[in-house]
């Protein structure tokens, strides 16, 4: 297997914000604040190294500003059921489980957020 990363395709950036999307929606669960810049730094280096993706500083930061936005429209989920499950679940693993609700709907945001504001490389 080969060590050379890959830069983030469009795809791959909409699976990141969606990463750090439920990552804070999950900090959010457990501490009941928004997770800071370090969280969400070591957030995304987690998933760009199990993918072999590689990105810049500045990608990263506005992905996990856009991130932040996006949980603060899904936080009121959090106190459901079937979100709470949801937010549990993405604590105990290592990657997210895209046939669970919430994160269908975080990842349909993620989408539609990434094809509104282009972001720069």
């Amino acid at each position: 297997m080969s060590d050379v990363r890959q830069h983030l395709s469009p795809n791959d950036r909409v699976e990141l914000l969606c990463w750090l999307t439920c990552g804070s929606l999950g900090a959010y669960y457990l501490n009941e604040e928004w997770p800071q810049a370090p969280f969400h730094v070591q957030a995304a280096h987690k998933w760009l190294d199990r993918h072999m993706r590689d990105a810049d500083w500045l990608s990263i930061a506005k992905l996990s500003a856009l991130a932040i936005d996006i949980a603060r429209m899904h936080a009121r989920f959090v106190d459901a059921d079937w979100a709470r499950e949801a937010v549990e679940e993405i604590l105990d693993t290592d990657d997210l489980n895209f046939e669970a609700k919430l994160v269908q709907q975080v990842l349909e945001d993620c989408r539609r957020a990434l094809t509104d504001k282009r972001p720069a490389d």
